[in-house]
Protein backbone atom coordinates (compact mmCIF):
# COMPACT_ATOMS: atom_id res chain seq x y z
CA UNK A 1 0.00 0.00 0.00
CA UNK A 2 1.35 3.60 -1.42
CA UNK A 3 1.98 6.35 1.66
CA UNK A 4 -0.66 8.69 -0.10
CA UNK A 5 -3.38 5.90 0.20
CA UNK A 6 -2.66 5.28 3.45
CA UNK A 7 -3.19 9.19 4.38
CA UNK A 8 -6.06 9.44 2.31
CA UNK A 9 -8.30 8.57 4.86
CA UNK A 10 -7.27 10.62 7.64
CA UNK A 11 -5.84 13.48 6.33
CA UNK A 12 -9.46 15.17 5.86
CA UNK A 13 -9.83 14.33 9.63
CA UNK A 14 -6.58 15.43 10.90
CA UNK A 15 -7.39 18.83 8.84
CA UNK A 16 -10.37 19.28 10.59
CA UNK A 17 -8.47 19.16 14.10
CA UNK A 18 -6.17 21.83 12.63
CA UNK A 19 -9.00 23.80 11.80
CA UNK A 20 -11.07 22.80 14.95
CA UNK A 21 -7.88 23.80 17.67
CA UNK A 22 -7.32 27.04 15.37
CA UNK A 23 -10.96 27.74 15.88
CA UNK A 24 -10.66 27.18 19.83
CA UNK A 25 -7.45 29.12 20.02
CA UNK A 26 -8.83 32.04 18.42
CA UNK A 27 -11.73 32.58 20.34
CA UNK A 28 -10.39 31.42 23.98
CA UNK A 29 -7.12 33.66 23.46
CA UNK A 30 -8.91 36.83 21.65
CA UNK A 31 -11.61 36.68 24.29
CA UNK A 32 -9.00 36.29 27.23
CA UNK A 33 -6.70 39.45 25.65
CA UNK A 34 -10.43 41.17 26.09
CA UNK A 35 -11.36 40.17 28.99
CA UNK A 36 -7.78 40.00 31.15
CA UNK A 37 -5.94 43.02 28.98
CA UNK A 38 -8.73 45.37 27.51
CA UNK A 39 -7.69 44.20 24.06
CA UNK A 40 -4.00 44.96 24.27
CA UNK A 41 -0.80 43.90 26.37
CA UNK A 42 2.85 44.30 25.64
CA UNK A 43 5.77 46.60 27.38
CA UNK A 44 7.02 46.72 30.73
CA UNK A 45 4.02 47.67 32.82
CA UNK A 46 1.28 46.35 30.47
CA UNK A 47 2.96 42.70 30.44
CA UNK A 48 0.87 40.25 28.19
CA UNK A 49 -1.43 37.48 30.52
CA UNK A 50 0.54 34.46 31.43
CA UNK A 51 0.95 32.14 28.08
CA UNK A 52 -1.15 34.11 25.70
CA UNK A 53 1.71 35.23 23.22
CA UNK A 54 2.30 31.36 22.23
CA UNK A 55 -1.95 30.69 22.46
CA UNK A 56 -2.69 33.63 19.96
CA UNK A 57 0.58 32.44 17.57
CA UNK A 58 -0.77 28.91 17.46
CA UNK A 59 -3.97 30.34 16.78
CA UNK A 60 -2.27 31.54 13.52
CA UNK A 61 -0.23 28.42 13.28
CA UNK A 62 -3.37 25.90 12.98
CA UNK A 63 -5.25 28.50 10.87
CA UNK A 64 -3.03 28.60 7.88
CA UNK A 65 -1.69 24.77 8.59
CA UNK A 66 -5.17 23.69 8.90
CA UNK A 67 -6.63 25.62 5.72
CA UNK A 68 -3.72 24.31 3.94
CA UNK A 69 -4.48 20.79 5.50
CA UNK A 70 -8.24 20.61 3.96
CA UNK A 71 -7.54 21.96 0.80
CA UNK A 72 -4.58 19.03 0.06
CA UNK A 73 -7.08 16.37 1.83
CA UNK A 74 -10.07 17.57 -0.32
CA UNK A 75 -6.96 16.86 -3.58
CA UNK A 76 -5.94 13.96 -2.50
CA UNK A 77 -9.45 12.05 -1.69
CA UNK A 78 -11.01 14.13 -5.06
CA UNK A 79 -13.01 11.46 -7.27
CA UNK A 80 -12.45 8.84 -4.51
CA UNK A 81 -15.15 9.86 -1.75
CA UNK A 82 -18.76 11.21 -2.08
CA UNK A 83 -19.50 14.58 -1.34
CA UNK A 84 -21.23 14.00 1.86
CA UNK A 85 -18.50 11.48 3.28
CA UNK A 86 -15.93 14.24 2.66
CA UNK A 87 -18.73 16.94 4.32
CA UNK A 88 -18.68 14.10 7.62
CA UNK A 89 -14.92 13.26 7.43
CA UNK A 90 -14.04 17.06 7.71
CA UNK A 91 -16.81 17.19 10.68
CA UNK A 92 -15.68 14.40 12.30
CA UNK A 93 -11.89 16.25 12.86
CA UNK A 94 -13.73 19.71 13.81
CA UNK A 95 -15.40 17.97 16.68
CA UNK A 96 -12.72 15.66 17.88
CA UNK A 97 -10.39 18.63 18.07
CA UNK A 98 -12.35 20.91 20.31
CA UNK A 99 -11.46 18.60 23.40
CA UNK A 100 -7.56 18.84 22.53
CA UNK A 101 -7.78 22.45 21.49
CA UNK A 102 -9.14 23.33 25.05
CA UNK A 103 -6.63 21.20 26.83
CA UNK A 104 -3.80 22.37 25.24
CA UNK A 105 -4.97 26.43 25.56
CA UNK A 106 -5.24 25.72 29.24
CA UNK A 107 -1.70 23.72 29.48
CA UNK A 108 -0.18 26.83 27.62
CA UNK A 109 -2.15 29.24 30.21
CA UNK A 110 -0.87 27.43 33.17
CA UNK A 111 -2.17 27.42 36.80
CA UNK A 112 -3.78 30.18 37.39
CA UNK A 113 -6.18 32.48 40.02
CA UNK A 114 -9.94 33.10 38.59
CA UNK A 115 -12.25 35.50 39.71
CA UNK A 116 -14.48 33.88 42.90
CA UNK A 117 -16.58 36.77 43.09
CA UNK A 118 -17.03 40.77 43.14
CA UNK A 119 -18.84 42.42 45.45
CA UNK A 120 -21.35 45.27 43.87
CA UNK A 121 -20.11 48.44 43.39
CA UNK A 122 -20.01 51.20 45.90
CA UNK A 123 -22.97 53.33 46.19
CA UNK A 124 -23.34 56.47 46.22
CA UNK A 125 -20.72 56.63 43.74
CA UNK A 126 -19.47 59.69 45.95
CA UNK A 127 -17.73 58.01 48.94
CA UNK A 128 -14.42 56.58 49.20
CA UNK A 129 -12.67 54.05 51.37
CA UNK A 130 -10.47 54.93 53.84
CA UNK A 131 -9.34 51.56 56.02
CA UNK A 132 -10.19 47.87 56.02
CA UNK A 133 -9.51 45.04 58.39
CA UNK A 134 -9.61 41.41 58.59
CA UNK A 135 -9.83 40.16 61.95
CA UNK A 136 -10.23 36.34 60.77
CA UNK A 137 -10.06 34.45 57.79
CA UNK A 138 -13.96 34.68 56.87
CA UNK A 139 -14.82 38.53 57.75
CA UNK A 140 -13.08 41.45 55.48
CA UNK A 141 -14.30 44.81 56.87
CA UNK A 142 -13.84 47.90 54.38
CA UNK A 143 -14.15 51.24 55.71
CA UNK A 144 -15.77 54.07 53.77
CA UNK A 145 -16.04 57.60 54.61
CA UNK A 146 -19.38 56.98 55.13
CA UNK A 147 -19.02 53.64 57.59
CA UNK A 148 -18.30 50.20 57.72
CA UNK A 149 -19.30 47.53 55.63
CA UNK A 150 -18.17 43.64 56.30
CA UNK A 151 -18.03 41.37 53.33
CA UNK A 152 -18.10 37.18 53.83
CA UNK A 153 -14.76 35.96 52.05
CA UNK A 154 -16.43 32.65 51.00
CA UNK A 155 -18.68 34.38 48.53
CA UNK A 156 -18.24 38.59 48.65
CA UNK A 157 -22.31 38.79 50.71
CA UNK A 158 -22.71 41.73 52.86
CA UNK A 159 -22.77 40.67 56.39
CA UNK A 160 -23.27 43.47 58.18
CA UNK A 161 -22.59 47.37 57.97
CA UNK A 162 -22.48 50.12 60.28
CA UNK A 163 -23.37 53.29 58.97
CA UNK A 164 -22.04 56.60 60.55
CA UNK A 165 -24.19 59.07 61.59
CA UNK A 166 -25.57 62.29 59.52
CA UNK A 167 -22.92 64.88 58.61
CA UNK A 168 -20.35 62.71 60.04
CA UNK A 169 -17.29 60.65 58.58
CA UNK A 170 -14.68 58.11 59.88
CA UNK A 171 -11.97 59.83 60.42
CA UNK A 172 -9.66 57.27 62.30
CA UNK A 173 -9.33 53.25 63.15
CA UNK A 174 -7.50 51.27 65.10
CA UNK A 175 -4.26 49.75 63.75
CA UNK A 176 -5.34 46.09 65.07
CA UNK A 177 -8.57 44.41 66.11
CA UNK A 178 -8.11 42.24 69.60
CA UNK A 179 -10.91 40.73 70.55
CA UNK A 180 -12.34 41.26 67.31
CA UNK A 181 -13.64 44.72 68.51
CA UNK A 182 -12.66 47.60 66.25
CA UNK A 183 -12.11 51.24 67.23
CA UNK A 184 -13.66 53.85 64.94
CA UNK A 185 -13.33 58.02 65.55
CA UNK A 186 -15.75 60.00 64.08
CA UNK A 187 -16.26 63.92 63.19
CA UNK A 188 -17.82 66.35 61.18
CA UNK A 189 -16.25 68.37 58.18
CA UNK A 190 -13.20 70.36 59.40
CA UNK A 191 -13.91 69.75 62.85
CA UNK A 192 -11.81 67.49 65.28
CA UNK A 193 -12.26 63.75 65.33
CA UNK A 194 -14.29 63.68 68.71
CA UNK A 195 -16.34 60.72 69.09
CA UNK A 196 -15.15 56.84 69.59
CA UNK A 197 -17.24 53.82 68.21
CA UNK A 198 -16.43 50.60 69.48
CA UNK A 199 -17.73 47.40 66.72
CA UNK A 200 -18.09 43.88 67.28
CA UNK A 201 -16.31 43.19 64.09
CA UNK A 202 -18.09 39.51 64.37
CA UNK A 203 -21.87 40.67 64.36
CA UNK A 204 -21.58 44.51 63.58
CA UNK A 205 -23.09 45.34 66.56
CA UNK A 206 -21.69 48.74 68.69
CA UNK A 207 -20.63 48.30 71.70
CA UNK A 208 -20.36 51.67 73.25
CA UNK A 209 -19.80 55.57 71.31
CA UNK A 210 -17.86 58.35 73.62
CA UNK A 211 -17.42 61.76 73.01
CA UNK A 212 -13.51 62.78 73.55
CA UNK A 213 -11.72 65.79 73.88
CA UNK A 214 -10.21 65.83 70.55
CA UNK A 215 -7.32 67.89 69.43
CA UNK A 216 -8.56 71.47 67.61
CA UNK A 217 -5.57 70.66 65.44
CA UNK A 218 -6.46 67.13 63.82
CA UNK A 219 -9.51 68.05 61.37
CA UNK A 220 -8.57 65.41 58.66
CA UNK A 221 -9.10 61.78 58.26
CA UNK A 222 -5.42 60.33 59.94
CA UNK A 223 -4.59 57.76 61.02
CA UNK A 224 -3.20 56.15 65.03
CA UNK A 225 -5.42 58.42 66.66
CA UNK A 226 -5.94 55.43 68.98
CA UNK A 227 -5.78 51.52 69.63
CA UNK A 228 -6.70 48.54 71.90
CA UNK A 229 -4.64 47.25 73.51
CA UNK A 230 -5.57 44.03 75.87
CA UNK A 231 -8.78 44.94 77.38
CA UNK A 232 -8.33 48.80 76.92
CA UNK A 233 -8.86 51.23 74.24
CA UNK A 234 -5.80 54.07 74.10
CA UNK A 235 -6.93 56.97 72.64
CA UNK A 236 -5.34 60.69 72.14
CA UNK A 237 -7.03 63.25 73.23
CA UNK A 238 -5.79 67.12 73.16
CA UNK A 239 -3.00 67.16 75.95
CA UNK A 240 -3.73 63.55 76.95
CA UNK A 241 -3.54 60.01 76.33
CA UNK A 242 -6.70 58.44 78.18
CA UNK A 243 -7.17 55.08 78.50
CA UNK A 244 -11.09 53.38 78.24
CA UNK A 245 -12.60 50.18 78.74
CA UNK A 246 -12.39 47.80 75.36
CA UNK A 247 -15.80 46.69 75.59
CA UNK A 248 -17.70 49.41 77.43
CA UNK A 249 -16.07 52.42 77.10
CA UNK A 250 -15.35 53.14 80.87
CA UNK A 251 -13.27 55.69 81.58
CA UNK A 252 -10.49 53.80 83.37
CA UNK A 253 -7.02 56.48 83.69
CA UNK A 254 -5.71 59.56 82.04
CA UNK A 255 -2.33 60.63 81.74
CA UNK A 256 -1.32 64.29 80.72
CA UNK A 257 1.40 65.17 78.23
CA UNK A 258 3.84 67.94 79.29
CA UNK A 259 2.72 71.26 79.15
CA UNK A 260 4.47 71.95 75.37
CA UNK A 261 3.86 68.72 73.95
CA UNK A 262 1.25 67.05 71.44
CA UNK A 263 0.67 63.44 70.98
CA UNK A 264 1.24 62.56 67.42
CA UNK A 265 0.47 58.97 66.85
CA UNK A 266 -0.47 55.75 69.02
CA UNK A 267 0.28 51.69 68.69
CA UNK A 268 0.45 49.30 71.35
CA UNK A 269 0.49 45.48 71.87
CA UNK A 270 -1.51 43.97 74.67
CA UNK A 271 1.51 44.91 77.93
CA UNK A 272 2.57 48.03 76.40
CA UNK A 273 1.25 51.49 74.54
CA UNK A 274 3.24 53.65 72.94
CA UNK A 275 2.68 57.28 71.70
CA UNK A 276 4.99 59.81 69.47
CA UNK A 277 5.28 63.17 70.87
CA UNK A 278 5.96 66.32 69.71
CA UNK A 279 7.22 69.15 71.87
CA UNK A 280 7.80 72.83 71.05
CA UNK A 281 9.57 75.46 72.29
CA UNK A 282 7.73 78.37 73.52
CA UNK A 283 8.70 80.64 71.09
CA UNK A 284 7.57 77.54 68.24
CA UNK A 285 10.54 77.69 66.26
CA UNK A 286 12.22 74.65 67.46
CA UNK A 287 10.47 71.13 68.06
CA UNK A 288 11.66 67.85 69.12
CA UNK A 289 10.19 64.52 68.72
CA UNK A 290 9.96 61.28 71.32
CA UNK A 291 8.31 58.24 71.44
CA UNK A 292 7.27 57.58 75.04
CA UNK A 293 5.71 53.78 76.43
CA UNK A 294 2.95 53.41 79.16
CA UNK A 295 1.38 50.94 80.90
CA UNK A 296 -2.22 49.97 79.08
CA UNK A 297 -3.64 48.81 82.67
CA UNK A 298 -2.73 51.98 84.18
CA UNK A 299 -1.80 55.04 82.24
CA UNK A 300 1.67 55.05 83.87
CA UNK A 301 4.68 56.50 82.24
CA UNK A 302 7.17 53.46 81.42
CA UNK A 303 10.14 55.14 79.51
CA UNK A 304 10.66 58.19 77.18
CA UNK A 305 13.38 58.12 73.78
CA UNK A 306 14.02 60.82 72.01
CA UNK A 307 13.76 60.79 68.17
CA UNK A 308 16.69 61.94 66.10
CA UNK A 309 14.94 65.29 65.00
CA UNK A 310 15.00 68.98 65.40
CA UNK A 311 12.17 70.61 63.35
CA UNK A 312 8.36 69.76 63.00
CA UNK A 313 7.05 66.70 61.93
CA UNK A 314 5.88 66.09 58.17
CA UNK A 315 5.02 61.99 57.84
CA UNK A 316 4.41 59.80 60.89
CA UNK A 317 3.53 56.36 60.45
CA UNK A 318 3.65 53.49 63.21
CA UNK A 319 4.42 50.27 61.26
CA UNK A 320 5.27 47.71 64.12
CA UNK A 321 4.86 47.73 68.33
CA UNK A 322 6.37 44.39 68.54
CA UNK A 323 9.12 44.71 67.62
CA UNK A 324 9.11 48.71 67.71
CA UNK A 325 9.44 50.27 64.26
CA UNK A 326 8.50 53.97 63.58
CA UNK A 327 8.54 56.17 59.91
CA UNK A 328 9.50 59.69 60.70
CA UNK A 329 10.06 62.60 58.21
CA UNK A 330 10.17 66.02 59.34
CA UNK A 331 10.23 69.12 58.25
CA UNK A 332 13.51 70.23 57.57
CA UNK A 333 15.37 68.49 54.23
CA UNK A 334 18.16 67.97 55.76
CA UNK A 335 16.86 66.18 58.77
CA UNK A 336 15.59 62.32 59.50
CA UNK A 337 13.64 60.87 56.95
CA UNK A 338 13.86 57.00 57.61
CA UNK A 339 13.11 53.50 59.87
CA UNK A 340 14.08 53.82 63.19
CA UNK A 341 13.63 51.08 65.46
CA UNK A 342 14.02 50.33 68.79
CA UNK A 343 14.17 47.85 71.74
CA UNK A 344 11.90 47.22 74.90
CA UNK A 345 13.53 49.94 76.78
CA UNK A 346 13.53 52.30 74.36
CA UNK A 347 16.54 52.62 73.12
CA UNK A 348 17.73 53.16 69.17
CA UNK A 349 18.65 50.69 67.21
CA UNK A 350 18.58 50.69 63.64
CA UNK A 351 18.09 53.88 61.25
CA UNK A 352 17.55 52.85 57.79
CA UNK A 353 17.22 55.73 55.28
CA UNK A 354 13.94 56.37 53.27
CA UNK A 355 16.24 56.80 50.21
CA UNK A 356 19.79 54.91 50.58
CA UNK A 357 22.90 54.76 48.02
CA UNK A 358 20.86 52.25 45.81
CA UNK A 359 17.22 51.93 46.70
CA UNK A 360 14.26 54.08 47.87
CA UNK A 361 12.23 52.56 50.57
CA UNK A 362 8.55 52.14 48.48
CA UNK A 363 6.50 51.16 51.61
CA UNK A 364 3.69 54.14 51.44
CA UNK A 365 0.94 52.73 48.96
CA UNK A 366 -0.05 55.60 46.76
CA UNK A 367 -3.12 55.16 44.51
CA UNK A 368 -2.71 56.55 40.96
CA UNK A 369 -5.23 58.73 38.88
CA UNK A 370 -7.86 59.78 41.17
CA UNK A 371 -8.13 57.30 43.83
CA UNK A 372 -6.66 57.73 47.38
CA UNK A 373 -4.83 55.87 49.75
CA UNK A 374 -6.50 54.66 53.18
CA UNK A 375 -6.10 57.79 55.40
CA UNK A 376 -7.76 56.18 58.35
CA UNK A 377 -5.70 53.12 58.15
CA UNK A 378 -3.48 53.16 55.84
CA UNK A 379 -2.23 50.05 54.29
CA UNK A 380 2.03 49.34 53.74
CA UNK A 381 3.75 47.30 51.23
CA UNK A 382 6.09 46.82 53.82
CA UNK A 383 6.18 43.43 57.22
CA UNK A 384 7.59 43.23 59.98
CA UNK A 385 8.90 39.66 60.95
CA UNK A 386 11.63 38.33 62.72
CA UNK A 387 14.01 40.99 63.34
CA UNK A 388 13.57 41.91 59.64
CA UNK A 389 11.93 45.08 57.64
CA UNK A 390 10.72 43.95 54.50
CA UNK A 391 9.54 46.30 51.85
CA UNK A 392 9.47 47.22 48.29
CA UNK A 393 11.83 49.22 46.71
CA UNK A 394 12.76 50.72 43.72
CA UNK A 395 14.82 53.86 42.49
CA UNK A 396 13.74 56.84 42.46
CA UNK A 397 13.43 57.17 38.32
CA UNK A 398 10.78 54.42 38.03
CA UNK A 399 7.23 54.96 38.77
CA UNK A 400 6.55 51.59 41.00
CA UNK A 401 8.83 49.78 43.17
CA UNK A 402 9.85 46.07 41.29
CA UNK A 403 11.82 45.18 44.11
CA UNK A 404 11.80 43.62 47.42
CA UNK A 405 14.17 43.65 50.10
CA UNK A 406 14.71 43.23 53.93
CA UNK A 407 16.23 45.11 56.39
CA UNK A 408 18.19 44.17 59.93
CA UNK A 409 16.52 45.77 62.74
CA UNK A 410 19.57 45.87 65.21
CA UNK A 411 21.58 47.45 62.81
CA UNK A 412 20.16 48.41 59.43
CA UNK A 413 22.08 46.66 56.76
CA UNK A 414 20.27 45.15 53.74
CA UNK A 415 19.95 41.52 54.61
CA UNK A 416 18.85 40.03 50.72
CA UNK A 417 16.89 41.93 47.58
CA UNK A 418 14.73 40.10 45.58
CA UNK A 419 13.74 41.43 41.93
CA UNK A 420 10.41 40.90 40.31
CA UNK A 421 10.52 42.57 37.17
CA UNK A 422 7.09 44.04 38.12
CA UNK A 423 5.09 46.76 39.73
CA UNK A 424 4.40 45.76 43.32
CA UNK A 425 1.40 46.49 44.52
CA UNK A 426 0.58 44.81 47.72
CA UNK A 427 2.74 43.09 50.37
CA UNK A 428 1.25 41.11 53.32
CA UNK A 429 2.52 38.65 55.48
CA UNK A 430 0.07 35.40 55.83
CA UNK A 431 -0.59 33.33 58.57
CA UNK A 432 1.95 30.37 57.56
CA UNK A 433 4.75 33.36 57.82
CA UNK A 434 5.23 33.20 54.21
CA UNK A 435 5.24 36.59 51.94
CA UNK A 436 2.39 37.44 49.48
CA UNK A 437 2.82 39.84 46.81
CA UNK A 438 0.35 41.09 44.20
CA UNK A 439 2.46 42.45 41.45
CA UNK A 440 2.77 41.84 37.71
CA UNK A 441 -0.81 40.39 37.87
CA UNK A 442 0.25 37.46 39.71
CA UNK A 443 0.54 36.81 43.25
CA UNK A 444 4.23 35.75 44.49
CA UNK A 445 5.15 33.51 47.13
CA UNK A 446 8.56 34.52 48.88
CA UNK A 447 10.63 32.99 51.83
CA UNK A 448 10.59 36.49 54.72
CA UNK A 449 14.20 34.98 55.78
CA UNK A 450 16.42 34.91 52.31
CA UNK A 451 13.96 36.14 50.04
CA UNK A 452 14.02 32.98 47.83
CA UNK A 453 10.96 32.97 45.47
CA UNK A 454 8.53 30.16 45.67
CA UNK A 455 6.11 30.32 43.03
CA UNK A 456 3.89 32.85 40.85
CA UNK A 457 0.18 32.14 40.44
CA UNK A 458 -0.94 34.76 37.36
CA UNK A 459 -4.78 36.11 37.97
CA UNK A 460 -7.03 35.69 34.86
CA UNK A 461 -9.47 38.55 34.51
CA UNK A 462 -9.29 40.24 37.78
CA UNK A 463 -10.39 43.17 38.23
CA UNK A 464 -7.73 45.05 39.88
CA UNK A 465 -7.78 48.94 40.10
CA UNK A 466 -5.45 51.07 42.43
CA UNK A 467 -4.95 47.94 44.76
CA UNK A 468 -4.42 48.60 48.53
CA UNK A 469 -4.68 45.58 50.27
CA UNK A 470 -3.99 41.58 49.97
CA UNK A 471 -5.38 38.91 52.00
CA UNK A 472 -4.66 35.67 51.85
CA UNK A 473 -7.71 33.72 53.13
CA UNK A 474 -6.52 29.92 52.69
CA UNK A 475 -4.18 28.19 50.53
CA UNK A 476 -4.52 29.29 46.69
CA UNK A 477 -7.33 31.98 47.55
CA UNK A 478 -7.01 35.88 48.21
CA UNK A 479 -9.25 38.87 48.69
CA UNK A 480 -8.19 41.80 47.21
CA UNK A 481 -9.38 45.26 48.28
CA UNK A 482 -9.12 47.95 45.46
CA UNK A 483 -9.15 52.11 46.12
CA UNK A 484 -11.86 53.11 44.51
CA UNK A 485 -14.97 50.63 44.12
CA UNK A 486 -17.67 53.16 42.37
CA UNK A 487 -16.31 53.10 39.26
CA UNK A 488 -14.60 50.35 36.70
CA UNK A 489 -13.26 47.87 39.71
CA UNK A 490 -15.38 46.35 42.84
CA UNK A 491 -14.72 47.56 45.84
CA UNK A 492 -13.58 43.63 46.94
CA UNK A 493 -13.12 40.66 45.18
CA UNK A 494 -11.25 37.27 45.47
CA UNK A 495 -9.34 34.86 43.34
CA UNK A 496 -8.93 31.38 44.14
Amino acid sequence: MSISRAVKPIALPLAGVLVSCAVVFHWLGWSALSSESNGACGGRYDPCPEGLTPVLILAFVFTFAGAFGVITAVAMNSGSLATRWTVSLVVVGLTGGVWPGVLGYEWLRGPHLDVAWEAPRDRPSSVRAVGDWMPGPSTLIRARNDGLFAYDTSDGTRRWSVPAPERRSVCTMSRTTPSAIGLVGLGRYEKPCDTVIAVDLSSGRTLWTKKISADDSVTRATDARLVGAGDTAVVLEHKAVVGLGLRDGAARWRSPLDRDCEALAVDATPERALVVEQCTSTDGENAKMRLSALDPRSGAWQWHSTLPTESKWKALFMLSADPIVVYVDEDDDRGTDAVISFDDKGRRQAVIPRSGPEDDLNFQVMPYGYSQPFDARPVFRSVVTKGLFITAVGPTDKDAPEDVAAYSLKDGRRVWKTSLGAAVAALTQDRAGELDLLAGGGVWRLDPATGEKHGRTPLRGAPAGDVLALHRVKSGRYVIVNSNGAEDTPPVFAVK
